[in-house]
This record gives structure tokens, C-alpha cells and sequence, in this order.
């Protein structure tokens, strides 16, 4: 159990042997009253510690202010738990622009100790954060950040702090866990260096655009509280780190349930094409007859459902189905059933592409201007306004039209935050906060959800789009059924350059994503940015509970800036269906199995009650490789030697040593005891 001595701010493990804090614990605070004058650097005064049983608290006035402070600390099951609350008790609102709130540690009495990031080691943009002491100590740290001139963004608050929905700190194969949990405002784990050599963590601070929103106002007489803390220990290789926040999700409800089977997707869009609300174009290409091809493929293929990405509209974002190409939704619902045994998804958006909104709903960035559109790419944009309660019952209204018919499966994309909106008219608070806005598009999920069960919605990232990192964490108002309002995260932009994201190591956040965090997510991908011996498919497999393929062909509209390499699509297509072949065999390890990372190239997946498991190999170099690798026993809930295929065997008392041959740029499937099928 972690011990705390609240006098000195020393945070230690009897058990591991390690002091994760030697230094007073830091309370501090700067912001402004009744807007004018600024509380600079107000630190803690009259200071009692009252110890309570199990739990200890920490009350105190910060100096010059009328701002109160209660900090509590508690041992539940051998986790410590922190919250802090402020209390303004004077008569006029605080502004805080920082709070420093957290233990601190001396770095250069802990040589070999490391500060990484979980669940994202590696962000989705490819950079690494996972920390030396002797890197914090030169400033050689960086978050990754999403920018978008196009839209009016806050500055960010986070100069010299790092941010993570949790973190692994100690020597590397023990230490401590450190967890920020809130499920009401954007909230992570800020850890900074305060000073060359000093290192603060847990506690509370502001990050991103000044989250948590929540508390950046004290109002006169009110309290804020920040989310809860939670440190916990850890031992036996950082795996465990991520396997401990792994398993604090699913305890919050955050995961998937028993029954957890999705569809294989089948999109349409690598193939029929992209035509950005093109009339003249969709109705050459989109059409009835061209996704009902699409059907025969994902048939021919071993999918289970059609999946409509842009094209489907009327105009894009206007969530207005076009009959007079598709036909019904009810009839084309009918005949990928009756015709090729498939469901039909669809992704809705936001923004608009067309003028075709009544400006009323359109986000105002300026008191005195006029909603208008914007630039995307080029290309002109409109941006409906999702907290006008008004817009709000009318998208919601166009979607139930369609999500009614018998629609399994759904996307949320490209709802993501455009920028303060400033119109009082539309009911929300002005400015409309990335909380506000975020917390209407969870509300749209809801509502679709409960008047549509059975439904599958998965929900992108709605203030930063998916591909350097996300804003939001990744638990937030997730879960199925009740427990959340929606249920499954984007597998964020792994979908054009797949062999490119292997290779740069980009895709190695997906990896992270499944050592750490238990909720599903789901990714498509083009089989014709693949390669032949399918390395992708088996990495995304591996790595994402909804699995979604397409791109037989390919279509010049959804090749990106780059031609993809010349492949022949015969061939690639026969891969692809002997790949689906095994993998559908195996579908319950991939979604609902529980996934250990042996090495970032080796993943293993389990089933409860079963003895064995399926294990992805990768070579990702460009030469043949002999891979040598062992798994624990327990890891395979079995005392004695299993039946092996794909890989030679050596059995131990305690292991299983593996071994096999891989061309470059190669997957391999290991199939262990009731993994092999008769």
C-alpha cells in the first residue's frame, strides 16, 4: 500500500522499495477577482492536516485571496485517491488562469527512472512520451497538438506541462500509476517540470484550450471540484502500467459487453469514390446498382455489413438520404439482407458542404458578424451550430428518418469543435465552450440510440479530427447500453497510408491503444494500400475490435496526395478473402479477447475460460527475420503443453518458447490449444 506523509509531501512504496516523492507537495494557485486583480502565485497558508481513519485532508486559505482549499486523500483497496476542491468564500467571482497542484520529486536522485504516457507511448502522429529524468530536466518534452487556421481556437494552456489521460512513473519496471479520471469535463493528468530537476505530478492543473472548463470560475459562495486521482502500484515491466488503467476503465463501465460481436464493414468509398456533393458526378457513380456491387464484393469476401461513407446525401452533412439514386433506405436495408446477408451502416457529419442551411443554425465566431461559410481545404464550408436546441431536434429528426429503418451500424464523423460560437440566440452560454459543443454530439448519440436498439455508434473525437491526437479522453461518456451515450472510438486516420503508418511507426499507437484502454475501436481500411502478404490487415485485426475493409480497385478520388503502388487486384482480393477466412474463424479472440502485448510486433489474445490463445506476429522490416519469443503459462490459463500451429514449440515449466520465419513486411497467426479449430 502506498504510504503518504502529508506534513512532508513524501509519496512512497514499502512494497516496491521506492519513494515516487521526496519534496512538499505543491499548492498554488494564479488567476484574477471580479476580472481586474490578479492573485499572482498565491500559495497555501494556514495549513491543517486532520487524519481520519483511512483518509487524510488538507484544508488552508491561499494567501490574499478568499479561495478556499480542501484536499482529501483516501486508501481504497490499496489505491490512493485524491480530490481537490476550492471554495470561494468571498463575494465576488475568482478567474483562475493556473492551478499547480501536485507531488513533487527530485529528478537527479533518480537515475534510470522514466515519465511515459498511457495509453499513448506513441501519439497517433508518431512521436514518442515516454520521458527520461534527465530529458524532462533539459526541457526536451512536447505534447502533440491539432491546429486548424480555419477556425477560431483559444490559446493553449499548457506551456511547460506535459498531459495524459494517465501516466507510468519509476524506474521502468515498477513504480507508480498515476490516473485522472472525469467523466463531467475534459480532465488529464498534468505532470511538469517545475524547475530544472524538479518534476510535479497527479494533483490538478490546466491544460489544452484550459481544461477542465469547469474550473476555470469560481463563482461567489460556490465550490469547483477537480476529478479524482488515482495512484496506484505497479511491478513486473511497464505492460502491467497499461494493463492496470486498462482494467480501472473497464471498472468505471468503460469497455464492451459479453455479447460484443460487430460486423465486419465493408466500405464502399475506396471503390465507388468521393465526390464531395458533385450532383452531376453522384449520379454517375453513386447509385443503387453501384453499391449493391459493392454488396457482392463485401458478400464474396466474408463481410458482415455495407457501410455508406459520403455519398449517400442528398448533399453532405444535410442527413437528407437521396431516394432518387438509392432508392428506400427500408428496401435497400431488405435487400442486403435477403440478397447477400449483410447490414447497412452510414456515417453522418456535421459541417455542410452547400449553403443549404438556414443561417440561424450556423456557428457566429463574432459578436457583429454574419455566419457564413469557411474555407476547408479549399472548399467552401458551412458549420451548423449542434448546441441550438432548434438544429439540434432537426439533425436528430433526419437521422431517426433513416437510423429507424432497420440501420445497424453508425458513424459520427467530422463534428468536430469549429470554434467559440457567439450567438446568444441559439440558447447555449457564450462563448460555447469544446465541453458544450462535445457534450451535444454525445446527446445526439444518446437520443439516436435510444429510439434505434441494436444500433452500433461510433463516435469520433468531436473537438480535434483524429490524426495527430485526440482532445478528448478516450472514456469519456463511452459505454454501452446505459452505461454510456455512445460505443465505440475512431481507430483515427490508419485508413489511406496504411504500409506508410507500419513503417514510420505511426501505427504503433494502436498497439498502445489496445495495451491500455478496452474500448472498442473500430477502423476501416483499403486493401489496395495494403501489400500482398496483408500485413496491414492482420496489424489492424490485432489491434481494433471493428474491423471494416474495401478498395478491390481502388478509385483515383480516395488515393490521396500519392498514387498507391501498382498491385493486382485479383490477387490482392483472393489474400483478402483467405485472410477473412481466418480471421472470421477466429473473430472472438480479435473482439472480445483480452489482448497482451509480448512485444509491440507480438500480440496475444485470449478468451476467458479457454486454454491457449491466437497470436499476431509482424516482421515490419524489409528482409526475411527469424522471430524468437516466449509466453508465460498463466498468460494461456493452462499449467501444461498445448497443441501449436504456425510456429515451432518448446514448452517449460513456466513458458512457451516460440519460434518462426517471416518474409519482410509479414504477419504471422499463431494458433494455440483452443485456438486451433478441428
Amino acid at each position: 500500500m502506498l504510504k503518504l506523509d502529508a506534513e512532508t509531501g513524501r509519496l512512497f512504496s514499502g512494497k516496491l522499495d521506492l519513494e515516487f516523492a521526496d519534496r512538499q507537495y505543491c499548492r498554488a494557485i494564479t488567476g484574477f477577482a471580479e476580472h481586474k486583480r490578479m492573485i499572482i502565485n498565491a500559495g497555501l497558508a494556514s495549513r491543517k492536516i486532520v487524519n481520519k481513519g483511512s483518509g487524510i485532508t488538507i484544508t488552508g486559505i491561499f494567501e490574499h485571496t478568499m479561495v478556499e482549499l480542501v484536499q482529501e486523500f483516501r486508501q481504497n483497496n490499496g489505491v490512493l485517491e485524491e480530490t481537490i476542491t476550492l471554495r470561494n468564500r468571498g463575494s465576488v467571482p475568482v478567474d483562475l488562469e493556473k492551478a499547480d497542484f501536485g507531488f513533487t520529486a527530485d529528478l537527479a536522485s533518480r537515475q534510470g527512472w522514466r515519465l511515459c504516457a498511457i495509453p499513448f507511448r506513441v501519439q497517433l502522429d508518431g512521436s514518442a512520451h515516454d520521458y527520461s529524468g534527465e530529458a524532462l530536466s533539459a526541457g526536451k518534452f512536447r505534447n502533440a497538438v491539432y491546429s486548424d487556421t480555419t477556425r477560431s481556437e483559444p490559446a493553449l494552456k499548457e506551456q511547460g506541462i506535459l498531459r495524459s489521460e494517465a501516466w507510468a512513473w519509476g524506474p521502468g519496471d515498477k513504480g507508480l500509476v498515476i490516473i485522472k479520471y472525469n467523466n463531467n469535463a475534459f480532465e488529464l493528468s498534468v505532470a511538469c517540470p517545475q524547475k530544472p530537476g524538479i518534476l510535479r505530478f497527479g494533483g490538478a492543473g490546466f491544460c489544452l484550450y484550459g481544461e477542465p472548463s469547469t474550473c476555470r470560475q469560481i463563482p461567489a459562495g460556490k465550490t469547483i471540484v477537480f476529478g479524482t486521482t488515482y495512484y496506484m502500484e505497479f511491478e513486473g515491466g511497464l505492460d502491467k502500467a497499461f494493463y492496470l488503467y486498462r482494467d480501472f476503465l473497464e471498472g468505471k463501465g468503460h469497455g464492451f459487453p459479453e455479447n460484443y460481436d460487430p460486423p465486419v464493414n465493408w466500405n464502399e468509398l475506396y471503390d465507388v469514390g468521393w465526390y464531395h456533393s458533385n450532383t452531376e458526378e453522384l449520379k454517375k457513380h453513386y447509385t443503387r446498382e453501384a453499391l449493391l456491387k459493392e454488396a457482392q464484393k463485401a458478400k464474396d469476401c466474408g463481410c458482415e455489413l455495407l457501410y455508406l461513407d459520403p455519398g449517400w446525401e442528398v448533399t453532405e452533412g444535410t442527413t437528407l438520404w437521396d431516394e432518387s439514386r438509392l432508392g428506400s433506405v427500408s428496401e435497400l436495408v431488405k435487400t442486403l439482407k435477403d440478397k447477400f446477408g449483410l447490414g447497412l451502416g452510414y456515417r453522418t457529419i456535421l459541417r455542410t458542404y452547400k449553403d443549404l442551411w438556414d443561417h440561424k443554425y450556423l456557428v457566429k465566431h463574432s459578436s457583429d458578424a454574419v455566419p457564413s461559410s469557411v474555407s476547408f481545404g479549399g472548399t467552401p464550408m458551412w458549420e451548423p451550430c449542434l448546441c441550438s436546441p432548434e438544429f439540434f431536434r432537426e439533425k436528430l429528426k433526419r437521422i431517426l428518418a433513416i437510423s429507424g429503418k432497420g440501420v445497424k451500424f453508425m458513424m459520427f464523423d467530422e463534428m468536430d469543435w469549429r470554434g467559440p460560437c457567439l450567438d446568444p440566440s441559439h440558447g447555449h452560454p457564450v462563448p460555447a465552450t469544446p465541453l458544450d459543443h462535445a457534450l451535444a454530439v454525445y446527446k445526439l448519440c444518446s437520443e439516436v440510440r435510444k429510439k434505434c436498439p441494436g444500433l452500433v455508434i461510433e463516435a469520433h473525437d468531436p473537438v480535434w479530427p483524429w490524426s495527430t491526437c485526440v482532445y478528448v479522453p478516450l472514456y469519456f461518456r463511452q459505454g454501452f447500453g446505459r452505461k454510456g451515450s455512445y460505443d465505440e472510438n475512431w481507430g483515427f486516420e490508419y485508413m489511406w497510408n496504411c504500409i506508410d503508418d507500419l513503417r514510420t511507426g505511426r501505427a504503433l499507437a494502436l498497439y498502445y491503444y489496445a495495451l491500455g484502454c478496452g474500448i472498442p475501436l473500430y477502423l476501416h481500411i483499403t486493401m489496395a494500400a495494403d501489400n500482398d502478404t496483408c500485413v496491414f490487415f492482420w496489424w489492424a485485426a490485432s489491434t481494433v475490435r471493428h474491423l471494416g475493409i474495401g478498395g478491390k480497385q481502388s478509385n483515383p478520388t480516395v488515393e490521396g496526395a500519392g498514387k498507391l503502388p501498382s498491385f493486382d487486384p485479383e490477387k490482392r482480393f483472393s489474400a483478402y478473402k483467405e485472410q477473412m477466412r481466418i480471421y472470421r474463424s477466429l473473430k472472438p479472440y480479435f473482439v472480445r479477447g483480452k489482448f497482451f502485448g509480448i512485444d509491440e510486433k507480438i500480440h496475444l489474445h485470449v478468451l476467458l475460460g479457454k486454454k491457449g490463445g491466437v497470436v499476431s506476429v509482424f516482421n515490419l522490416e524489409e528482409t526475411e527475420k527469424e522471430i524468437r519469443f516466449s509466453i508465460p503459462l498463466e498468460l494461456l490459463n493452462t499449467d501444461s503443453a498445448l497443441e501449436v500451429r504456425g510456429a515451432a514449440a518448446q514448452w517449460s515449466e513456466k513458458n512457451v518458447e516460440l519460434k518462426l520465419k517471416l518474409g519482410p513486411m509479414s504477419p504471422a497467426v499463431i494458433c494455440i490449444g483452443s485456438a486451433i479449430k478441428p
